[in-house]
């Protein structure tokens, strides 16, 4: 067993997770980016990617599971989509963020220096691990209880249709409907330091400029330009 499952840190992340390892190595292992791993091989074993692998499907099939029995009338299209609100990489850094976890991932000197650990793939592909990390651990039972724990305050977001952002599918039904056409998106500017990029896209209804959206991801800004382009459409 590593010095790690003696430190103050150790208990500090188990009391905001809500669950106490039996291996506390695994967790180590979970927050170990492979930066980290590159700097320091003669003393640590391995990173996190193939954690993150698995928590990526362990929490996908909780959150199906949750929604599956949640919206017993709700069909595939509308559980995929309240799936998508919910386990997303913006949410999944949010979470990473509230719970006060950031400051625990172990990564190299270049990744710090770049300002790696505010990032949200990086909080995201983290928190997948520990999920991970906890399904090792303790079974499938106790991560779908440490999922549900934390996840609750999305799923009841979802419980709104109006909360899930999918307006890049609804402008496509309504102009595919309305007009035979589908919308098409430009990326017309970026600017920022590059874990900190804001971009500016453009949604296209044939050669008409329906409306821009800015975002920190290319998919935000884009789903904004929808939104304000439906709202331009339904404005008429």
């Amino acid at each position: 067993m590593s010095e790690f499952a003696e430190t103050d840190d150790l208990k500090t992340i188990e009391s905001r997770l809500g669950h106490v390892f039996r291996k506390p190595d695994l967790l180590e292992s979970a927050l170990t980016r492979r930066s980290f791993w590159h700097e320091n091989r003669d003393t640590c074993s391995e990173n996190n990617e193939r954690m993150e692998f698995l928590g990526d499907a362990v929490l996908g099939l909780v959150i199906a599971d949750i929604l599956y029995h949640r919206y017993p009338d709700s069909n595939e299209g509308d559980l995929q989509k309240r799936r998508a609100s919910i386990v997303n990489r913006s949410a999944l850094a949010r979470l990473m963020r509230t719970l006060g976890l950031a400051q625990f991932i172990r990564m190299g000197k270049g990744d710090e220096i770049s300002g790696c650990r505010d990032r949200d793939s990086i909080l995201a592909d983290t928190l997948e691990a520990i999920i991970a990390a906890i399904f090792i651990d303790s079974g499938f039972s106790r991560a779908y209880q440490v999922v549900e724990r934390h996840f609750f305050e999305m799923v009841e977001y979802a419980n709104d249709a109006a909360n899930i952002d999918d307006s890049k599918s609804r402008l496509q039904e309504l102009t595919q409907a309305e007009l035979g056409l589908t919308p098409s998106y430009e990326v017309l500017e970026e600017w920022g330091e590059e874990h900190r990029k804001t971009f500016c896209v453009a949604v296209y209804i044939g050669n008409n400029l329906a409306g821009t959206g800015e975002g920190t991801s290319k998919r935000e800004a884009a789903q904004i330009a929808a939104r304000n382009a439906l709202g331009s459409l339904e404005a008429k």
